[in-house]
């Protein structure tokens, strides 16, 4: 089976030729929410199998190992991701209250 990228509107997969990292879903339960709160997809159920592509990451995500080698943080989630119109978030415009003065 073909892993790929399980991000809406993201047909990225792990290929031979294409050297992309893909990281596997967190185990840890407080990790694994807010991955899962970030992808934003409905009634979207996890396997062993379930990856996100480095596309989904920011820079700020990764720090060099050891080795040298890019490696993502422990407490990175995924934050960059293509939604259609009706999962995007529409920024809040707040009024600004005024005192009525006496």
């Amino acid at each position: 089976m073909v892993e790929s990228c399980s991000a809406v509107n993201c047909c990225n997969r792990r290929r031979k030729d294409v050297k992309m990292k893909f990281h596997m879903i967190p185990t840890d339960p407080n990790m694994r929410k807010l991955w899962l709160h970030a992808i934003r997809r409905e009634n979207f159920t996890t396997s062993t199998t379930t990856v996100i592509c480095e596309k989904r990451f920011t820079p700020e995500d990764y720090e060099l190992s050891v080795h040298g080698n890019k490696v993502l943080k422990k407490v990175a989630v995924p934050s960059v991701f293509d939604f259609p119109a009706h999962l995007k978030k529409e920024p809040s415009h707040r009024r600004v209250l005024k005192r009525k003065h006496e």
